[in-house]
């Protein structure tokens, strides 16, 4: 099963005049061969994973950037949807020469900067600052020259897509969360496009490179002094929950493991953090924090304390790109601190191969 995600769009370029000019003299050999449009087409699987991944029907644009003969062709042209059309301009021609397609989406989000390149095979998406509720996604066509067809292009995801649920089974107690963090980890970097296309029978990936910005990611918060999210057997995905906050996606990266600085106080490695508070169902009585909770684990300004667990486990020691992490966490024990929790991690990839769905435009 394949991250592949293309993304299907029948794109209809606006007609626009093209009136020579002196800016337009270092473009001769980009004249097209017969006045033939440039336009676009793709479909999209239909995808396994939950939460706000794209598809053919909540694609609502995406920006393309194309050279020929190392001369920009196209310069990051949004293409945008239209009912059920696809518009873009300025118009762009097919010239003489082959040509390199790299396309964005969404195009119009702030964080995104311009994909920028030398038109040799070699582009890239610089300071990529992540919002975490934006599936990034990225294609490219490379040495495509003029047919009857229109260009085919397969998007990919460009991010890793977490999710954290949580529930409590046990029925002797109550658990009620306040908040819950993914810490330590980046939301900045630089995007690479791969230097070949990224057909569906192609394995070929994009990478990241040069994170920075680390930090903390609040998944879910809930206003007051106390949690309001109850916990039950079932699990919540703690990211739906929270209205309007919606964060499940993250720059790829590795994954430091969690440890705790004594003598700097701080927690290092990436790592989840669940503030609650747990309370005795049949007496009221108040089980975590307790007298024996060490001050580290407890939050300031609330009643809660704070359960740490590890982002890593087992064989896991990073995210990767295109793929989805589920951590399952079931809160249980009273007697909680690094132990006590039962974790489970699924590790998959966003869509289903086998799967696919057909645009209907």
């Amino acid at each position: 099963m394949r991250a592949n995600l293309l993304v299907g769009i029948l794109t209809n370029a606006v007609l626009v005049s093209v009136m020579p000019s002196c800016a337009d003299e270092d473009r001769s050999s980009l004249q097209p061969v017969d006045s033939s449009l440039i336009s676009f087409s793709a479909v999209a699987p239909k995808v396994a994973s939950r939460g706000d991944v794209t598809t053919t029907a909540t694609i609502q644009n995406f920006a393309v950037t194309a050279y020929a003969n190392r001369k920009i062709l196209m310069d990051n042209v949004n293409v945008n949807r239209d009912g059920s059309r696809w518009t873009y301009s300025p118009a762009a021609y097919w010239p003489d020469v082959p040509v390199n397609f790299y396309a964005i989406s969404p195009a119009d989000i702030s964080a995104s900067p311009d994909i920028t390149g030398d038109g040799s095979g070699t582009a890239s998406i610089n300071k990529y600052n992540n919002p975490g509720n934006v599936d990034l996604l990225y294609a490219v066509n490379y040495g495509e020259i003029q047919t009857a067809a229109p260009v085919m292009i397969n998007f990919r995801h460009a991010l890793s897509k977490v999710d954290v649920l949580l529930s409590s089974a046990n029925s002797g107690i109550i658990v009620k969360v306040r908040s819950v963090i993914i810490g330590n980890v980046y939301s900045q970097g630089s995007f690479f496009y791969p230097h070949q296309t990224t057909a569906a029978n192609n394995t070929v990936s994009g990478f990241w490179h040069s994170q920075s910005m680390i930090g903390d990611v609040s998944l879910y918060s809930s206003p007051g002094k106390s949690g309001t999210l109850v916990l039950t057997p079932d699990p919540t995905d703690v990211s739906e929950s929270n209205d309007g906050m919606d964060i499940d996606f993250f720059i790829p990266q590795e994954l430091g493991p969690l440890s705790y600085d004594v003598d700097n106080k701080v927690f290092t490695g990436a790592y989840i953090a669940v503030d609650c508070e747990m309370f005795d169902k049949a007496t009221g009585g108040k089980l975590f924090p307790g007298s024996h909770t060490p001050d580290y684990l407890l939050v300031p300004g609330t009643e809660c304390g704070r359960i740490m667990y590890p982002a890593t486990g087992g064989t896991l020691t990073q995210w990767k790109i295109g793929y989805s992490y589920v951590y399952n966490i079931a809160i249980d024990n009273p007697s909680v601190l690094f132990d006590g929790i039962e974790f489970d991690v699924k590790v998959d990839e966003f869509g289903d191969g086998n799967i696919s769905e057909t645009p209907s435009m």
